[in-house]
């Protein structure tokens, strides 16, 4: 046994072999899983089911190159004479076993390696050879002669190689000689019973027939056989071999019988109601007739009668076969048609087979994909070649010139650039603006009242008002102002969003006032504008440091930062249910506070005298009116979960946690005496534009300025060494919690620098404040901690308690506030819910300031539920902030015209266009997304 098994493993699996070698000693052998497909195509071996104990699992070149030779036999149609003879494998037997007297053999060398006609197997008699053939016989597939009428020009050429080589007919349960003939089982029987003898019946030169000369047929042969159509004497059809024997069959009229029944049917069709189709009950499914008179000559060439007969037979059938949709059965006979077939047939039929696409149409291609016209000339020509057409392009440069018009100028205007030194310099700069705001805003609102788009959204806006909302915001190298009309079903969308003035600069009061000075009197005239019977409503958006820019105001670092009242920064830490509502900001109180700041010499440290209305408002837009994004806004503990989750063992940490604790409080005094500084540069700079630049109050400001700025530098390089120290500190010492905390915000998408950096940003409020996110932020750092540090774990579980309490407590009122329309009981409940997170706040940080966009949250966000009935999700800037990507991709499409002033000036047409509303109204809308559900 031991012998047995050593010996199948060097052996090969075909032929019984030993595996031969070459000089470097190493097997030239296969693996027969590899090739277990081609093994059965070429020699009809199964190796799914070998066992390794009996069978090798490898096999020679030489039979190899044999498979090789066979398959490509086979694939040409052509037989191949095989020249390996398959070794027989059995289990070990402990007497006398045949398996291992030939790896005995073939260790000695006496065997040689068996090929065609070499040899003999003794003792193979005829009766023995006839009982392996019973044995090894495939099933009788193929019993008739195949019809030649209907056999296929491949089946014909077929037909030779399937036919037996010694009664010249189809095979049938066919067998493979070892000189590669194909003959059946049943002749070949007939044969060595009637000769006596065992030689092959095929040719002299394969010597004796032996019972490993003997195999089945290939699998392909068998396949091929299948295939062929058999004819049925008894009911004269055709059909395959390998259904024959299954096949139902009804014997076929007789003439006279066919007589009977064309009479019946002629009768019953004569008599019937319809007079040309009768239905027969036949115990299931009726059958039905109808009567086809047949053609005599081609359509083509028959007479307008005869196609119109013709035609409507056709279309009676189709009702029929279609079960009563013929034009749907119509329109899959066209789909089934190959382009250039349906294209010939339109064109036969005198029918036009190209598309045509209006002016409206391609325009609104044209500036929804930023193509400029030589591109849509390119363009043209490729879709006329596939049967579209596309409008002229002198139709177009019509439609769009009324649109645009002259409503738009370009010019380079003086701006105020900041210089690598530090300081600022008037420095020309290309702006592109809208010189008729009110007939832009007309226009797009007769525009949208044609196209059906204006909506009063439920009634939340009242029915006899039109809301516009003007914002600006910068990105992409250019500030961008625009506005929105609110009363359409997406006022936020980019569609929505006109850009009435744009210039490549940034957005500094001194640049604002260049820009937007020019409106005035439009905006001014917008609010309160009739419209039809309508009057409009303006409101202004953007973000905190715009909006103070507009109005006026130092900013978030003045002594009174609120847009909205007149409360001292000091003050806003205590609660509203103590201190009560602060006197309200209006436009008249920020011009007297302003006229009363420049007469006293405008000195900036006394700006907290005049509740720091330094400059005028650009647009005479009323404060109530006025609305900001609270989405930046977030739980303020942040930077001391971080400090908390690093301080836990305070001899490793000491100066890091300093550092870390010391850090916010220094950029904040770095980020306001940089707001300082450039303040005062830019009313310095505003007013040497147009008082001189040797004038005593520019003078004073821009030396005012020189000082901001030393101690700027100063606080810089505090900030610079406090940085380097938290940097040290996390990549020595801080890692666990951090990266604790790390991977707790990567898992829910928020990158960590936008949480140490004080608050998140952007889309990061809604992902921090869901509660399954908040529950995995707070609740890692419990966790490391219970793992580092177990005598903390207490503590730390309470701070964690306070910091989930927190984050959600505020994500209720973000939540209310994000909607689109906030009625009476919502603003009830964000009441509610702003009163429970600030006195949560104040009792559990008491020694925490409380910024800006928290006060605005206690003290106006309420009143402007209750004013205006609509949430930040409606009158949001998010049209504002997404105009920039498309501003990008409408720059790219135009960088080749290198005259910047040009250049910007066709990115603003391309966008004019884009955004009417007959152009949008033509854009298709959005195939909607069809989820593949599994069935469980």
């Amino acid at each position: 046994m031991d012998y047995h098994n050593q010996q199948v493993p060097i052996h090969c699996r075909v032929c019984g072999q030993r595996l031969t070698k070459y000089r470097a000693k190493k097997s030239i052998s296969y693996e027969c899983k590899a090739f277990s497909a081609e093994l059965k195509i070429a020699f009809d071996i199964n190796t799914s089911g070998d066992d390794v104990n009996i069978h090798p699992e490898m096999f020679c070149i030489h039979c190899k190159l044999s498979m090789q030779r066979t398959i490509c036999a086979i694939t040409k149609g052509v037989h191949h004479k095989c020249a390996v003879i398959l070794f027989e494998w059995e289990k070990h037997t402990d007497q006398e076993c045949k398996v291992c007297d030939h790896f005995r053999a073939c260790s000695s060398g006496h065997l040689r390696r068996p090929t065609v006609g070499r040899g003999r197997q003794a003792g193979v008699t005829p009766n023995l050879l006839i009982a392996h053939l019973e044995k090894i016989a495939p099933p009788p597939v193929l019993l008739h002669e195949p019809s030649p009428p209907l056999a296929s020009v491949n089946n014909q050429l077929m037909l030779k190689e399937l036919k037996c080589a010694v009664c010249s007919n189809i095979l049938s349960q066919p067998l493979e000689l070892l000189c590669g003939a194909l003959v059946c089982a049943k002749c070949l029987q007939e044969w060595i019973a009637a000769s006596g003898a065992v030689n092959c019946p095929c040719c002299s030169e394969g010597g004796p027939l032996v019972s490993s000369h003997v195999r089945p047929a290939p699998g392909v042969i068998l396949l091929l056989l299948s295939d062929v159509l058999v004819h049925c004497t008894d009911c004269s059809r055709d059909v395959k071999a390998g259904d024959y024997e299954g096949h139902e069959c009804v014997p076929s009229l007789t003439p006279e019988e066919e007589k009977q029944a064309a009479g019946l049917l002629k009768r019953a069709i004569s008599t019937s109601p319809d007079k040309g189709i009768i239905q027969l009950p036949t115990g299931g499914t009726p059958m039905t007739f109808m009567h086809v008179t047949r053609a005599h000559q081609e359509t083509t060439a028959a007479c307008s009668r005869t196609v119109k007969t013709r035609c409507f037979q056709m279309q009676k059938i189709r009702g029929i076969v279609s079960g009563g949709e013929a034009s749907a059965l119509i329109q899959k006979e066209v789909l089934i048609l190959s382009d250039e077939e349906r294209r010939s047939l339109l064109d036969k039929a005198g029918i036009s087979s190209s598309i045509e696409l209006g002016a409206a149409e391609v325009l609104a291609i044209k500036a929804g994909l930023a193509i400029p016209w030589n591109k849509l000339r390119l363009l043209r020509r490729w879709l006329k070649s596939s049967g579209i057409c596309l409008a002229g392009e002198e139709r177009m440069r019509h439609i769009s010139s009324q649109i645009v018009g002259d409503n738009l100028k370009g010019e380079i205007a003086p701006f105020s650039v900041t210089i690598p030194s530090g300081g600022e310099e008037i420095k020309g700069a290309p702006l592109v603006f809208i010189p008729h705001l009110v007939d832009k805003v007309v226009q797009l609102l007769d525009g949208n009242e044609r196209t059906g788009r204006l909506t009063w959204h439920k009634g939340f806006i009242p029915a006899n008002e039109i809301w516009l909302k003007i914002g600006g915001d910068k990105g992409g190298g250019t500030f961008k102002m625009t506005f929105q009309i609110v009363n359409v079903a997406t006022p936020n969308s980019v569609h929505n969003t006109c850009v009435f003035s744009c210039f490549a600069a940034g957005d500094s009061v001194t640049n604002l006032h260049v820009a937007l000075d020019r409106f005035k009197d439009q905006v001014e005239h917008l609010h309160g504008m009739k419209w039809r019977q309508y009057t409009v409503k303006v409101f202004i958006c953007g973000d905190y440091e715009f909006l103070s820019k507009m109005y006026g105001l130092s900013g978030a670092s003045g002594c009174y930062p609120c847009l909205y009242c007149k409360i001292p920064s000091d003050q806003m830490a205590t609660p509203l249910s103590v201190r009560g509502h602060a006197t309200e900001r209006s436009l008249e109180d920020m011009c007297t506070d302003h006229q009363c700041y420049i007469s006293s010499g405008s000195i900036r440290k006394d700006a907290q005298k005049f509740f720091n209305c330094i400059s005028v408002p650009i647009f005479d837009i009323p404060v109530s009116q006025m609305f900001h994004l609270l989405e930046a806004l977030c739980c303020q503990l942040d930077l001391e979960l971080a400090s908390r989750t690093t301080d836990f063992d305070s001899s490793n940490f000491s100066k890091y946690s300093q550092a870390l604790q010391r850090l916010p409080l220094l950029q904040g005094d770095l980020k306001t005496a940089q707001h300082s500084q450039q303040v005062l540069q830019q009313v310095a700079t505003y007013v040497a534009l147009v008082h001189g630049e040797k004038n005593p109050l520019a003078v004073d400001l821009l030396k005012q300025s020189a000082a901001k700025k030393k101690s700027v530098k100063a606080l810089d390089a505090e900030v610079a060494k406090c940085t380097a120290t938290v940097r040290r500190g996390y990549s020595e010492k801080e890692g666990p919690f951090v990266k604790t905390l790390d991977n707790a915000l990567q898992s829910f998408g928020v990158q960590r620098q936008q949480y140490f950096g004080g608050a998140f940003i952007g889309n990061h409020v809604h992902k921090a404040l869901k509660v399954p996110n908040i529950q995995t932020l707070c609740t890692s750092i419990s966790k490391m901690a219970l793992e580092k540090l177990p005598h903390r774990s207490g503590e730390v579980a309470g701070q964690v308690s306070k910091f989930i309490t927190a984050f959600s407590l505020y994500g209720t009122c973000h939540n209310i506030c994000d909607q689109n329309f906030i009625d009476a009981a919502q603003a009830h409940a964000l009441d509610q819910a702003i009163q429970e997170f600030m006195a949560f706040f104040r009792d559990t940080y008491p020694e925490a300031t409380v910024p800006i966009k928290m006060h605005l949250l206690e003290d106006h966000t309420v009143q402007w539920a209750n004013t205006n009935h609509v949430g930040f999700g409606l009158l949001g800037e998010q049209g504002a902030e997404s105009i920039h990507a498309k501003f990008n991709r409408l720059g790219l499409a135009f960088a080749p015209i290198k005259d910047h002033v040009q250049n910007l000036m066709c990115t603003v047409r391309e966008h004019l266009l884009s955004i009417e509303p007959q152009l949008v109204a033509a854009i298709p809308p959005p195939a909607k997304r069809v989820k593949n559900t599994i069935a469980m």
